[in-house]
């Protein structure tokens, strides 16, 4: 299903402050998901209604929208096996 896609404010910022290539690589799977379909990027549940666009290392979190869009409500580099409880718990403040 296809989904346009939003960013907060603040994820906005986050997103300006990643390297070029970065950013390419996130606009990359935005466009997947606005042109082919949610299905075609690597998504994964939270909890919470609550969710995140794995893409390389850069994490994207994210909830759903009435009328098909996504909100980007947090953007971070992904360190470690596990999406951190701090991120999450700043994304889900964010998102409500």
């Amino acid at each position: 299903m296809k989904f346009k896609v939003s960013k907060t404010k603040v994820a906005e910022k986050e997103f300006k402050a990643l390297h070029k290539e970065q950013r390419e690589i996130l606009n990359t799977d935005y466009k997947i998901i606005e042109t082919k379909g949610i299905e075609f990027v690597k998504v994964r549940p939270l909890g919470d209604a609550v969710f995140e666009i794995k893409s390389s290392n850069l994490r994207s979190v994210f909830r759903y929208e009435e009328n098909q869009i996504i909100l980007i409500g947090l953007i971070f580099q992904k360190q470690s096996q596990k999406t951190p409880k701090k991120e999450l718990i700043i994304a889900k403040k964010r998102l409500k």
